[in-house]
């Protein structure tokens, strides 16, 4: 209930009250297939031993449909790993999401996904 309640302000801070000239969706490759295999590596690292890749697969960005990358970066930055919440650098959370949007079915593209939070705020789930 707290996960959801917490998303679901994120979601609204992160709705812009005008449509951005230059959007972006994760469907339009929005990271690499080598920066998502360095966030599975980070994965194993950082978050196995307490979230299985199961949990970041099929449903799992459903609540976050609309909503910037960067609303979810910045969780993910604030929040994990939960024994030391922001201690990965930041090409490490953005592998991670690479990763997840991977697993997600969203493709690959040319260019990495930045962690520039302006950049990522232009890009929708």
């Amino acid at each position: 209930r707290a996960r959801a309640i917490l998303l679901a302000a994120l979601f609204v801070a992160a709705a812009p009250g005008a449509a951005l000239a230059d959007t972006r969706s994760t469907n339009d490759g929005v990271y690499t297939a080598d920066q998502a295999a360095r966030g599975a590596k980070a994965h194993v690292d950082y978050c196995a031993k307490c979230h299985h890749q199961s949990y970041y697969s099929a449903g799992f960005l459903d609540p976050w449909y609309g909503a910037s990358l960067e609303s979810l970066y910045e969780l993910v930055r604030m929040k994990m790993p939960e024994d030391r919440p922001g201690a990965l650098r930041p090409r490490e959370y953005a592998a991670l999401l690479a990763w997840v949007l991977e697993l997600n079915g969203y493709p690959a593209g040319a260019e990495p996904l930045g962690f520039d939070l302006e950049a990522l705020r232009a890009v929708r789930i």
